[in-house]
């Protein structure tokens, strides 16, 4: 990756946490589309059942009716052996005002849930962003290092031979090779650095351990004053969850209502004396529709749910104050870094320069036998030192940069 644009492109297509904010995107629209169902509830019930009557009832009706002795009653078993029986009964919601506020919810949850979609993309975005320009810090810091350690090579070259004539002391050698183990140590743990910052890349972009990832950064020519865009995610996000709040508070108060509904019923029954589905017999059909106003006593479950909705609700509130000012905040320490960083990059650039000319001057009194070793040292490093850090100051300019792009 030459940019850090294409390594978070290639992580947004394999990034667990993205694909789960995608999947909880997707599930809120569902949930939005059952919701738009849910508003009306259509429901209904097929039964079908088939009763043999392996003992028929005994009714009395009056004697005199069959002939009898009046005010006497006769025993007549009565109906039909085999009954069969189909009901279907619909019923679709007219009024129901909990079921109307929850798709309210709904919407919201779909909006709340592309909000923070963006937000963990924003997230991922920054740490991605951070490793990378850690990574190319520590490929300059590592050229540096190395070409300073041939330096150093050469430097105790020099110490070995004017110890061969007698002008240095064995200690002042020993100091020269103390201080090329030392700049070597440097560059060792700079790698290993480097690679500890290559590994965090595989697992935010939730590459496998097979997986080679290379950075080769590609130098911006520019680094212009950026104009500081107000970043609001955080404070959509707190709004949403407040109105979400509020709607889920309000459909805990409108379970309390009554609801009407409309009601049918649509029966067929076919009796015989013979057997089941007997060709012979005639199915019976009845129905009848009509409204159903009904209503359910709040429970202790249904109280506790609306106390905690509203608490809810007050705890959104409060928060979306301090996600307000928290934002603000935020967009104005953006710049205050950029200017930090750009800052700092110019002072070091001048120490950098400073140093470098303090050490070649050093050195070359050093080569003419009139500068003391120890001193040679201090300056050599404090010069290694000054470089590593103006390095590292550009590439944190760069960052404070993209990382004001990304939001």
């Amino acid at each position: 990756f030459t940019n850090p644009d294409s390594l978070i492109a290639f992580a947004e297509k394999n990034s667990s946490a993205i694909k789960t904010g995608d999947a909880q995107a997707l599930l809120a629209e569902y949930q939005t589309l059952y919701a738009k169902i849910n508003k009306f509830n259509p429901r209904a019930s097929v039964n079908y059942a088939a009763t043999d009557n392996t003992q028929l009832p005994v009714n009395f009706f009056p004697a005199e009716v069959f002939g009898g002795t009046p005010g006497t009653f006769k025993e007549v078993q009565s109906g039909q052996q085999y009954v069969q029986s189909v009901y279907i009964t619909p019923q679709i919601d007219v009024i129901n005002s909990a079921n109307w506020e929850k798709l309210k919810s709904a919407r919201l949850n779909e909006q709340l849930a592309s909000v923070s979609n963006k937000l963990i993309q924003k997230t991922l975005s920054e740490s991605i962003a951070a490793a990378y320009f850690n990574i190319v810090s520590f490929q300059q810091q590592i050229s540096i290092t190395s070409k300073t350690l041939l330096h150093a090579d050469s430097i105790l070259q020099i110490f070995q031979n004017k110890f061969e004539q007698g002008i240095i002391r064995s200690q002042d050698v020993n100091n020269a090779k103390v201080n090329k183990l030392i700049i070597k140590d440097r560059l060792q743990q700079i790698q290993n650095a480097m690679e500890q910052q290559y590994n965090l890349l595989k697992l935010l972009c939730d590459a496998d351990a097979a997986t080679i990832i290379e950075i080769e950064h590609k130098e911006n020519a520019t680094l212009q004053q950026p104009v500081i865009s107000l970043n609001t995610l955080s404070v959509t996000q707190s709004q949403l969850q407040l109105q979400y709040a509020k709607s889920e508070y309000k459909a805990n108060k409108a379970a309390y209502y009554p609801a009407l509904s409309l009601i049918g019923n649509w029966a067929w029954q076919e009796n015989s004396t013979q057997h089941f589905f007997d060709n012979n017999a005639r199915w019976i059909p009845t129905s009848y529709i009509g409204l159903r106003l009904s209503y359910t006593f709040p429970d202790a479950g249904r109280l506790s749910q609306t106390a905690t909705a509203k608490a809810n609700w007050q705890i959104a509130e409060m928060n979306v104050k301090h996600k307000t000012t928290q934002q603000e905040t935020e967009n104005v320490q953006l710049y205050l870094e950029f200017k930090k960083a750009k800052e700092i990059m110019v002072v070091a650039e001048e120490i950098k320069f400073l140093k470098e000319d303090t050490y070649r001057k050093n050195l070359n009194l050093f080569v003419q036998n009139i500068y003391p070793a120890d001193n040679l040292f201090l300056a050599f490093n404090d010069a290694l030192i000054a470089t590593l850090n103006y390095q590292s100051a550009v590439i944190n300019l760069q960052y404070q940069l993209f990382k004001i792009n990304i939001n």
